[in-house]
């Protein structure tokens, strides 16, 4: 069988049926990169299953409880309201976390390029037009570049994340090969720089004068060419604050 990271990530998480997951196990054992895309992912479920609760605010409890009174909400509705506000808050505080962050950005790189040809609004390999097409559309992108060593840029389009949130991402193919750059909207914690693997792929997620970059490719030679080429371009072209 031929590779499928969306197959691997449901192999992981247990919702293949019996003989799906069998012949699945059989290719993983004989493929290295759908068996580095499900090491990965164990480990990461294991990190986010060991991360700790986040504290609640102080007096969360009387708010919620003084709200539903002045609401006059039937008495269920309090009782649920607590538990909400605190997956609500745990929700906010996984959508920076920088792993979760990269296997999102990794899983919509294999999603794009799985497919012939790639889905851009945009197709164009002059950076000049795309930076001027995300501007009219409310979108400021940083200076990219139209070519890094055999990669040419291809086109762009707006993808949606995990986080609820759309995110500027812009296609990158050799004739062997492709990486993806994503301008990523919202808030990453991280401390200069996250590098990893998600997925099988190689990915880096860079904090460049107030823009979180995520970079993602077949392998870590490429993108850190990309990392090479996109810090002192997205430097120089910032404004000056």
């Amino acid at each position: 069988m031929s590779c499928d990271p969306e197959r691997v990530t449901g192999f992981v998480d247990g919702e293949l049926d019996a003989a799906s997951a069998a012949t699945l196990a059989a290719h993983i054992e004989t493929c290295a990169s759908c068996r580095e895309q499900a090491e990965s992912e164990r480990v990461l479920r294991a990190r986010l299953r060991g991360l700790p609760a986040p504290e609640l605010p102080a007096g969360l409890d009387t708010r919620v409880r003084k709200a539903s009174r002045v609401a006059s909400w039937p008495a269920r509705a309090a009782r649920i309201a607590l538990p909400l506000a605190a997956v609500l808050l745990v929700g906010v505080w996984l959508r920076g976390y920088a792993p979760l962050v990269a296997w999102d950005l990794a899983r919509d790189h294999d999603k794009c390029f799985a497919r012939h040809p790639v889905p851009a609004k945009v197709r164009t390999s002059d950076a000049g037009v795309l930076a001027d097409w995300f501007e009219e559309r409310g979108t400021h992108l940083p200076a990219l570049p139209e070519e890094v060593g055999p990669f040419a840029l291809v086109g762009a389009r707006y993808c949606p994340l995990l986080s609820l949130s759309l995110a500027p991402h812009v296609y990158y193919a050799s004739a062997t090969s492709h990486v993806s750059v994503f301008v990523v909207p919202q808030r990453v914690r991280l401390d200069g720089r996250f590098a990893g693997r998600a997925r099988g792929d190689a990915v880096r997620l860079l904090r460049i004068e107030g823009e979180t970059i995520g970079l993602v490719g077949g392998n870590e030679a490429e993108v850190a060419a990309f990392e090479s080429v996109l810090r002192p371009l997205v430097a120089a072209s910032a404004p000056i604050r």
